[in-house]
């Protein structure tokens, strides 16, 4: 066997089971088809930690009420952002707040509190009086899963396990004689057990899941101003329409706004539904709008063909960051029981250490000048990313080798002139570190080159 597992898919899942069996005397493989790990993470980098009050499932509940009990633990064990923010969620009536409270207290989630809209008004001014009840929770918080998704890759990568990118699978088949056999577009692998984390059965290779149907749009909106005085907590309000907007407080003092709705919303609509909870704000303060699907696929572990080797793990849902700990721990379990695997015991579970301009003081920031200029040069004004980040992010193990690769890892490009003034710099910067031509640098992935062809008149440039 080439393997002792494969997993297919470099997801935040994928590097999460990745992360978890390199503690393991294991031979791994994982394949991914993009460039770059995590692709499947939210652009914006912040996803908001439930308490699960408002999940119906109870398999659901508990998976988020154990990976919430790890979560410290982990965002230690990675040297990532994890923050606890305490939140309000508005219900448009009490009946509706009074019967997710009781589910609440029903299952044992504490530091919970009923309140009218007055009563939370005077905790939070964002939230207006009406004839609606709201929950008060301290259970909450804020976290990076990109970050997590990518600390986890360098580790798993120190650990030895390898990454197969920009391969594609093409077939999966069971061996005569046990085992897996799986085919890309550049390979063929076999594996004692195969774990896919993306979408699909055993036999499924493609399927088109981009569609964005009825009841399954969020509309984002990431606003430039600081909150730190004014946005202490995570704002949900449920709307009479069945809308639902949620403000979140991001790792770097921004705001994320997202709507989920079941129709598309112009620019100075979603503006307008924002305002409508914190007042009014100039345009040239948000960053970014997107839109995307909020995913809605039932999160659950398939071992219908475990004894095969295939394990298949469903998480394609908007609630994959709140049940990963839990989720990845219970498919470890079933992995490991094709194996007489030991512990690693050379297991290194620290990253390199990186620095990020903007957090730091002007003490610590000429300390890192003075032995790495790259640092002292500013690359993007708009949130403070220096030529050593970059460079970074890119000699990293499993660093950033595409123009999406760098934007996420540090921040750059997500400013109020969205790469006007840095874009260049960074494919500069990108085919300077990579050895390779500006034509040849993508923004994500294939064909999706930034710079067409180059003027001739300027050739010499």
């Amino acid at each position: 066997m080439d393997y002792d597992v494969i997993i297919l898919g470099g997801g935040l899942v994928g590097c999460s089971m990745a992360y978890e069996l390199c503690k393991y005397n294991l031979n791994i493989g994982i394949i991914e088809k993009n460039f770059d790990v995590a692709e499947d993470v939210a652009l914006f980098n912040s996803s908001l930690i439930l308490d699960g009050k408002d999940i119906k499932d109870d398999r659901v509940f508990e998976l988020i009420r154990r990976s919430n009990m790890k979560l410290d633990e982990l965002s230690e064990e990675l040297d990532v952002f994890y923050e606890k923010v305490p939140s309000f969620t508005v219900y448009p009536s009490r009946e509706k707040a009074e019967e997710i409270y009781k589910r609440a207290k029903d299952r044992g989630i504490e530091g919970i509190s009923l309140l009218s809209t007055k009563e939370a008004n005077k905790m939070n001014h964002n939230i207006k009086p009406s004839e609606g009840y709201a929950i008060y929770s301290m259970n909450t918080g804020v976290i990076s899963p990109y970050d997590y998704a990518t600390a986890m890759a360098e580790i798993a990568y120190d650990n030895g396990v390898s990454f197969r990118l920009e391969e594609e699978v093409t077939d999966i088949q069971d061996l005569p004689r046990g085992g897996i056999k799986v085919t890309t577009n550049k390979n063929r692998y076999t594996a004692r057990v195969v774990v896919r984390t993306t979408f699909g059965d055993k036999y499924t290779i493609k399927k088109d899941l981009d569609t964005v149907g009825p009841d399954n749009i969020v509309e984002n909106m990431l606003i430039e101003k600081d909150f730190l005085n004014e946005v202490k907590h995570i704002i949900k309000e449920y709307k009479d329409n069945g809308e639902v907007i949620t403000l979140l407080p991001t790792s770097t003092n921004k705001l994320l706004a997202s709507l989920q709705t079941t129709s598309s919303k112009e620019f100075s609509q979603m503006k307008k539904e924002v305002e409508s909870v914190i007042g009014p704000f100039p345009p040239e303060r948000v960053d970014i709008i997107n839109e995307n699907r909020y995913w809605t696929e039932p999160i659950m572990i398939d071992s219908e063909y475990q004894e095969d080797g295939y394990i298949h793990i469903q998480s394609k849902n908007y609630a994959v960051d709140n049940v990963l700990s839990a989720l990845t721990s219970d498919a470890v379990e079933l992995v490991l029981q094709h194996f007489k695997a030991t512990s690693n015991n050379d297991f290194e579970g620290k990253r390199r250490k990186y620095y990020r301009f903007r957090e730091m003081n002007d003490e610590e920031r000429n300390e890192i000048i003075k032995i790495d200029p790259k640092y002292g040069k500013m690359i993007c004004l708009c949130s403070n990313v220096t030529e050593g980040e970059i460079v970074d992010s890119i000699r990293r193990p499993m660093g950033a080798r595409t123009v999406e690769g760098v934007r996420r890892r540090t921040g750059t490009i997500f400013g109020r002139c969205q790469g006007s003034y840095c874009l260049t710099k960074v494919i500069g910067i990108l085919a300077r570190e990579l050895h390779k031509s500006p034509l040849d640098i993508m923004n994500d992935k294939k064909d999706s080159q930034v710079i067409f062809a180059r003027i001739k008149e300027f050739d010499s440039m």
